[in-house]
């Protein structure tokens, strides 16, 4: 599948540390195994203590009984020099390097594995995090926030757990069963083939259960970010939950939400752990008959020694761990693979607003054009602007008025590229912005909005934004234009106070006045204002107000407004309706017409 496709490029971009993991288990398997038949030669020296002949049978057989009939020599010959007491200390001394060396190699393998693991993760998270910002706004207006945080935390948790974690059982387990069936095989085939018939049974049982988890762990993962959703709305809407008494309400909901979560994933669990229950009885039962089958032929003397045979059972036993692992890994994957699902929905989103491939430079000298723009929102059936033109001069301040849902923050939305028109262009000096860079045209545009929209940080961190050093000459600057210095000076550290959560620190004229200088930061020509004073009380309009015609003063302006009082002193002032341009005049103009205009003054009890 392709997304797994595109993980596992993701983990080739540690390839030393992929080769050492491999390197490492392979190493490791090998001890494991030395480890664990060091009990053969231990058994022998406990139990058969003289000098033995050799023993002709073996040595006429085949490779494999050959090389164990010339270890067992040797270690008669080593019992017959130092005594069997002194031949067991050799033993174990033998046994606890090994173990030792072994369980060292088995660090080193995990060590390199933690690299790919986190590496892969954070690689993963940056993927996410770049595509979210790269995503149109119109995708957050149809996606719930707290689900998108889910799926950059939990799923992304989940694959890293589940799918990366995963890695060093697929290297490892393979490696260890092959070698144990080698030698399985190497001890008695007959035996070896016997065991391998009841395998497959437990491979058939797990695979079955594991293909019913991947749908709950899907629908889990939904319910999750639903849970999370509701969370951050409540918390984004606390003061009003508390106003109006609707916590019992809110409760009601999230215990729905938390409920229809707990019940999914206890079905989920359920099937997870039943694998392991599952292989481990059907394992125990092959070494239960193997017990049966075998001690028969040690009792009578057909070809398998007694301490061969619990070698042969000590060695077989080892391929249940890995074996389990790998089972466990493949209920992982599934669970896994739904995160992934989620997560590929994000990164495979459509990106409706690109970059131009051969980029104009930006210039602005003239004009801005919108040229019969004609958009719809996605999911509504009605144009938000249908052939809209409008002609801006530089230097000209514009105010767009009109009832709700006219199509005025629209327009905005489109000089900044937001969106894109669905037919015609909206130019700057005869350029379609489609040939800009977002990020340069974006520059030089001023943009404030009715919500100031500020972050938990400082003063200085917020007016410059995306200034990775900010500049405190021009933020004292800007930020006396926008008559916000003199609440800064008076706050406890100045540009460097933190502002709270929202800049809930500070009143709404005050964040608002933040806003606007940090729409002047970069000195941009062109200001856009969105509402900039119909959530303020009167003194907080006034002092905004006041700011607004100062940084207007030598700069193009669209100025979109509810309280048509902040416009009359636009050079031209644009009613629109439903999408289309109705009027177009100064103030006075308009007031003569005694048509649209005219009747929202007079319904704001406005004098003309």
């Amino acid at each position: 599948m392709r997304r797994f496709g595109d993980l596992f490029k993701l983990v080739l971009r540690y390839r030393l540390n992929l080769a050492g993991n491999i390197a490492f288990n392979a190493l490791g398997s090998v001890l494991s195994l030395f480890t664990f038949l060091a009990i053969v030669p231990f058994l022998r020296i406990l139990f058969r203590t003289g000098n033995a002949a050799p023993d002709q049978g073996a040595e006429n057989g085949g490779q494999a009984d050959a090389v164990f009939a010339r270890l067992s020599q040797s270690l008669d010959a080593l019992v017959a020099v130092h005594g069997a007491e002194r031949a067991l200390l050799f033993m174990c001394g033998a046994i606890a390097i090994l173990a030792f060396v072994k369980n060292l190699v088995t660090y080193l393998s995990f060590y390199s594995l933690s690299t790919i693991r986190t590496g892969v993760a954070r690689d993963l998270r940056n993927q996410m995090f770049d595509r979210i910002l790269a995503l149109p706004v119109g995708y957050f207006t149809e996606q719930r926030k707290g689900d998108l945080i889910s799926r950059m935390t939990n799923d992304l948790m989940e694959v890293e757990f589940s799918v990366i974690g995963t890695l060093e059982v697929l290297f490892k387990a393979p490696i260890m069963i092959l070698l144990s069936l080698i030698t399985l095989f190497a001890i008695s085939w007959e035996l070896t083939l016997f065991a391998l018939v009841f395998m497959p049974v437990a491979g058939v049982v797990i695979s079955r259960i594991a293909t019913t988890l991947r749908g709950a762990a899907g629908r889990g993962k939904e319910r999750l970010g639903a849970l999370i959703s509701r969370l951050e709305e409540t918390l984004g809407a606390m003061m009003v939950v508390k106003a109006f008494d609707a916590a019992p309400r809110f409760r009601d909901r999230f215990s729905e939400h938390n409920e229809g979560y707990f019940r999914l994933m206890r079905r989920l669990y359920k099937r997870e752990y039943l694998s392991s229950p599952v292989s481990e009885f059907v394992s125990m039962s092959v070494i239960a008959v193997l017990l049966g089958v075998g001690g028969r032929l040690v009792l009578r003397g057909e070809g398998l020694e007694g301490e061969l045979f619990i070698g042969y059972l000590v060695v077989f036993s080892q391929i249940i761990p890995p074996a389990r692992s790998l089972s466990d890994a493949l209920f992982k994957v599934q669970k896994g693979a739904a995160s992934l699902d989620r997560l590929d929905e994000v990164l495979q989103a459509e990106v409706t607003v690109e970059e131009p491939k051969e980029p104009v430079t930006f210039g602005f000298e003239t004009s801005i054009r919108f040229d019969q723009v004609r958009f719809g929102y996605p999911g509504s059936t009605a144009a938000a602007l249908d052939g809209f033109s409008l002609d801006i001069t530089k230097g000209e301040t514009v105010a767009l008025v009109g009832a709700s849902g006219s199509g005025k923050t629209t327009v905005a939305r489109l000089l900044l590229r937001l969106y894109d028109p669905d037919s015609g262009s909206v130019r700057v000096d005869g350029t379609d912005i489609r040939e800009l860079r977002m990020g340069e045209l974006r520059r030089h545009i001023g943009f404030v909005t009715q919500d100031p929209l500020l972050f938990n940080d400082t003063v200085e961190a917020n007016i410059a934004l995306f200034d990775p050093t900010p500049d405190a000459g021009r933020i004292a600057e800007v930020s006396e234009v926008a008559h916000a210095r003199e609440f800064i000076d008076q706050l406890p550290e100045g540009d460097q106070t933190p502002i709270g959560d929202g800049g809930g620190r500070l009143s709404g004229g005050q964040r608002q006045r933040l806003a606007i200088a940090r729409a002047l930061y970069h000195d941009p020509p062109i200001l856009v204002l969105d509402e900039a004073t119909s959530a303020l009380d009167a003194e907080g309009e006034r002092l905004v107000q006041a700011a607004i015609e100062r940084v207007m003063e030598g700069r193009t302006a669209l100025v979109i407004a509810h309280r048509l009082s902040t416009v009359r002193r636009a050079d031209r002032i644009v009613v629109m309706s439903q999408g289309r341009i109705v009027e177009v005049g100064t103030h006075a103009e308009l007031m003569a017409l005694e048509g649209t205009y005219h009747g929202m003054v007079a319904l704001q009890q406005l004098e003309g």
